[in-house]
């Protein structure tokens, strides 16, 4: 299921380019930060066993997007590890989440059933509609 996270930069390349009116100053963080979140899902979460799945929901104008994934849960609760600097963000194993919260404007995570919501905004949200 890791190969997913392709799959899932993919589309919202797609969903860029289909949509030129979004931000694209964003979109090299919003694919780094959506990855993440997707090999989070995967690597820690009961998303990652046979017939696990992994959500993914993205509201965006031209200057914000929120984007939310969905895990099917664990024991643990998603945590950032501490202040780091942007190249231990970048090297593998373990930072994702602080990734995240240096490149989000904000980020979460929320219960959802039995699984979690795992967000993050980037851009201004002034023109958000209500």
């Amino acid at each position: 299921m890791m190969e997913n996270a392709s799959v899932v930069r993919e589309l919202i390349r797609r969903l860029w380019q289909a949509n030129p009116h979004l931000n694209s100053d964003i979109l090299d963080d919003l694919l780094l930060m959506v990855s993440e979140l997707f090999s989070n899902a995967v690597r820690h979460t009961w998303s990652g066993e046979p017939g696990g799945r992994v959500g993914l929901a993205i509201a965006a104008n031209e200057k914000w997007v929120r984007v939310e994934v969905t895990d099917e849960g664990s024991r643990s609760i998603p945590q950032a590890m501490g202040k780091v600097t942007e190249e231990e963000a970048l090297s593998p194993g373990g930072w994702g989440l602080a990734l995240v919260g240096m490149r989000a404007d904000t980020w979460g995570h929320r219960p959802r059933g039995n699984g979690r919501v795992v967000w993050f905004e980037k851009g201004s949200s002034e023109a958000v509609d209500g």
